[in-house]
C-alpha cells in the first residue's frame, strides 16, 4: 500500500463514521503523520492521541465494521485507542449505548475510579 492509499483509506474511514473531529495529522516533510485524537478519554484532564500507522490500519477497520454493526459510529477514535492500548476508556467518557459499550468492555479490565477515572462506567441506556 502505497502513502496515498494509507491516507485516502484513513480519510474515508474517518468519513464513513462522520467521525472528521477526532482525526488529527501533521506534515512533517513529505510525509503525513496521523492520529485518532482521544483527548480526555483515557485519563481525566488529558490531551492524547493513538497513532494510525500503516501496521495498524486493520484495527482501525474492524473497529469501524464493529461500530457499524452496533449501530453507533460516532466512537471510532476511542474504539480504535482502546483496542490498541488494551485499555478500557475512563467512566466519564463511555457511552451509554449498550453495543458500544460491550465492544470497548472486550478491550481490557475494569477500571478503579480515581484520580484519571474519576466516575464508573453509566448504566447502559435502555
Amino acid at each position: 500500500m502505497t502513502d496515498h492509499e494509507f491516507l485516502v483509506e484513513v480519510l474515508t474511514i474517518f468519513a464513513k463514521a462522520e467521525s472528521h473531529d477526532t482525526l488529527l495529522w501533521w506534515a512533517k516533510g513529505d510525509s503525513i503523520e496521523l492520529w485518532a485524537n482521544v483527548s480526555d478519554i483515557f485519563d481525566w484532564g488529558s490531551a492524547d492521541a493513538e497513532a494510525i500507522t500503516p501496521d495498524r490500519l486493520p484495527i482501525l477497520q474492524q473497529a469501524l465494521a464493529d461500530l457499524i454493526e452496533a449501530g453507533s459510529t460516532a466512537w471510532l477514535a476511542e474504539l480504535y485507542a482502546a483496542r490498541i492500548r488494551g485499555m478500557r476508556p475512563q467512566g466519564a467518557a463511555y457511552p451509554a449505548a449498550p453495543g458500544v459499550q460491550a465492544l470497548l468492555n472486550a478491550c481490557g479490565p475494569a477500571r478503579a475510579t480515581g484520580l484519571g477515572n474519576p466516575k464508573p462506567i453509566p448504566e447502559p441506556a435502555p
